[in-house]
């Protein structure tokens, strides 16, 4: 795991997600956003055939932005993100442009999880860069569009931010599913005058700096919840002990392993036995930010919060229960080998 270092956090460009059903009010809550505060973005645009953006520099990037989010070198190095992204950075490096954030724009209907993945590891994209906010545009049609979606629902699920057109905000249905949805999302008027600065925050590593750990977990939303909406689950599990790192490693790369398409989002701050202050957990799907030491951080209890598609809290639970205990023994006996062959190398660990 690494230690939290602020200033290497701080040097990092923020990036925000702008995903949205709807393409022509995702389209112009950006342009809104970008026309008082433009001189500070570049832009990244999946939308080929998308207007001129009132920004620093913009990009487009045709067809997958990520064809395959973790995978071999040649796969990840061919990622049109990746090279938008490295492009736009030495750009910057060479003082040919400039900005300090970055606004990454999907298509209407598309999963912002690969975009969010490379943004938490990828090693190409790490060093130079953060993910901030995660951003979905309600607007048009809603609920009806939202409907005939593959990824809306789970758009909604995982944003840090919910922007609202007019037509949406007056209708009292979209604030009900929204509150089922995702109980933790600030709602965000689109017309809402500097929009930049009400979207924009919300990322790990950004709380962080703020000191602001509580918030980017958000865990007392979801404290009683499970099912959300449209299959979806919510729920956060606490810990009154700390826990055995090597144990709940094991634990999560095993429920990853076996159901990582299905769990959206993964957030823990968790005492760990023998260490001073938590250790953060940051996942998406099957992909992991590296976990994060906070030495000087204190947490009163240990928690855990999921969002995932039919996969409920009971199951997470019992898998708790009864999976926990067997790698905390099974992490117990490779400590015990290993002391074993140190005073024998003979011995095999």
């Amino acid at each position: 795991m690494l230690r939290f270092v602020p200033d290497s956090a701080r040097a990092k460009l923020p990036a925000i997600v702008v995903c949205g059903v709807d393409a022509r009010t995702r389209t112009e809550t950006v342009e809104h956003l970008l026309e008082t505060d433009g001189s500070r973005w570049a832009v990244i645009s999946n939308d080929v055939d998308g207007p001129e953006f009132a920004a620093t520099t913009s990009d487009r990037v045709a067809g997958q932005m990520v064809p395959h989010a973790i995978g071999c070198l040649c796969c990840i190095t061919r990622s049109g993100l990746v090279s938008s992204l490295r492009r736009l950075f030495a750009r910057r490096a060479q003082g040919e442009i400039e900005f300090d954030q970055v606004l990454i724009e999907t298509l209407a209907d598309a999963d912002p999880a690969p975009i969010m993945q490379t943004l938490l590891n990828n090693a190409l994209v790490t060093e130079y860069f953060r993910l901030d906010s995660v951003v979905a545009v309600m607007g048009g049609e809603g609920l009806n569009a939202l409907a005939r979606s593959q990824y809306g629902f789970k758009q909604l699920a995982v944003a840090d931010r919910i922007v609202l057109d007019t037509a949406s905000r007056a209708e009292p249905a979209t604030h009900a599913l929204l509150r089922g949805l995702n109980p933790g999302a600030v709602r965000v008027p689109s017309d809402q005058p500097f929009l930049a600065d009400a979207l924009i925050g919300a990322g790990l590593e950004t709380r962080l700096l703020d000191g602001d750990l509580g918030g980017w977990l958000a865990s007392p939303h979801y404290a009683e919840s499970d099912l959300l909406e449209n299959g979806l689950h919510g729920f956060a599990i606490e810990f009154s002990h700390a826990l055995e790192w090597e144990a709940l490693h094991g634990w999560l790369n095993a429920g990853t392993q076996s159901n990582g398409d299905v769990m959206y989002r993964t957030k823990g701050a968790i005492n760990i036995k023998g260490m001073d202050g938590p250790v953060v957990i940051n996942g998406v799907q099957h992909v992991y930010q590296p976990p994060q030491w906070l030495p000087e951080a204190e947490v009163d209890r240990s928690r855990l919060l999921f969002i995932t598609s039919d996969l409920d809290r009971a199951a997470v639970e019992n898998s708790l229960r009864q999976d926990l205990p067997l790698f905390q023994r099974m992490s117990e006996a490779r400590a015990a080998r290993a002391a074993r062959a140190a005073q024998d190398p003979s011995l095999p660990i």
